[in-house]
């Protein structure tokens, strides 16, 4: 996991150019510089553990930053069923009883919902001593963004693995069917969840587009899921044009970093 790739035109000290993009998880971290102009990332560094690797590359001053903090707990939650106050009650229905965790939510204009969530709060702390205006981003957002922008056509599963977490999210010609989070040690579990949530949502997994990504995907992931998805690619592809001038192999491990550039 161990990512530093920098592109030809990347100056950290270049003011009002980049929007900074961060993963902090215990098991992996990295960031991400994106020109704001064009929005095609310039920089990507990534690491094990808590700290943020390549600091003396990071951008001096960002025009904007976000960042997602894992571990995390979150649900969906209508804008019209979302009184001042309840975040927590929706959050203890969906999850029971909750660890200690700052509760944030993040609007999600598209779908009319707010997504209510727990993260780690010494992760947001460190962030945001060393970048006050950094703004908070839930994976489970970022990914419904993600799959809403690709779901013209079919059924679209976008699957999304963490350590030992497996986030789904399904939807069609832009509207939103499924997201949910899971329980995942082994393949067989991303497979299992997969077929089942595809099956809650009456699609066949033979008439659906599968779209994988995540930190810990695997290439046995990939190999088992498409023995029963035809229609299965990665995410993001080396090619993507916002990767024009990076080398980064693998760049769908990075897809919740990436794609933070378009909801911020």
């Amino acid at each position: 996991m161990r990512t530093s790739i920098l592109s030809t035109g990347y100056d950290a000290a270049k003011e009002r150019a980049w929007h900074l993009s961060i993963w902090a998880s215990p098991d992996v971290s990295a960031w991400c510089a994106h020109d704001v102009a064009t929005g095609r990332c310039a920089a990507l560094s990534s690491d094990h553990g808590l700290a943020l690797p390549d600091e003396p590359l990071l951008p001096k001053r960002p025009v904007s930053v976000s960042f997602t903090a894992l571990p995390e707990i979150s649900t969906l939650v209508p804008e019209n069923a979302l009184a001042p106050g309840s975040e927590m009650r929706h959050l203890k229905m969906v999850h029971g009883n909750l660890p200690t965790g700052l509760l944030r939510d993040e609007p999600i204009g598209a779908l009319g919902a707010r997504c209510v969530y727990l993260h780690d709060e010494q992760a947001e702390h460190r962030l945001v001593t060393r970048f006050p205006h950094a703004r908070s981003l839930p994976l489970q957002a970022v990914l419904v963004h993600a799959v809403l922008a690709r779901s013209s056509g079919k059924h679209t599963v976008l699957i999304h693995r963490s350590a030992k977490r497996l986030d789904l999210a399904i939807a069609r010609d832009q509207r939103l069917l499924l997201s949910n989070t899971f329980h995942a040690v082994s393949s067989e579990d991303v497979l299992y969840y997969t077929l089942f949530a595809l099956e809650q949502c009456g699609a066949r997994p033979e008439d659906a587009r599968g779209l994988s990504c995540g930190t810990h995907l695997t290439a046995g992931d990939d190999d088992l899921l498409a023995r029963y998805l035809p229609d299965i690619d990665h995410v993001i592809a080396p090619v993507d044009q916002r990767l024009q001038g990076l080398n980064i192999a693998g760049p769908h491990h990075f897809a919740a970093l990436l794609e933070q550039f378009a909801c911020a």
